[in-house]
């Protein structure tokens, strides 16, 4: 399991390669350009520990739909996309 800062913590609505959505909450590692096993095709993806599934995953920027960032000092922040 990896350890994380609890304030990096990030909701997303996100719609995988089956056209399941859901919620998933996820710990940010980088955006790159690119094609995966599961995202054929250049486009951006994000990288981020999954929590629920403890594992790294590679989320296609394009199928997130809502961004949920809970900050100590700010309140939640939420941005439909």
């Amino acid at each position: 399991m990896m350890s994380f800062d609890p304030n990096a913590v990030v909701k997303i609505r996100y719609t995988n390669y089956r056209g399941e959505t859901a919620v998933r909450k996820i710990v940010p590692i980088r955006i790159r350009f690119a094609a995966s096993e599961w995202h054929p095709g250049e486009q951006w993806l994000m990288d981020a520990y999954d929590i629920d599934r403890q594992a790294e995953r590679s989320f296609a920027m394009a199928d997130i739909h809502e961004w949920d960032v809970t900050d100590s000092g700010a309140g939640t922040i939420s941005r439909a996309c």
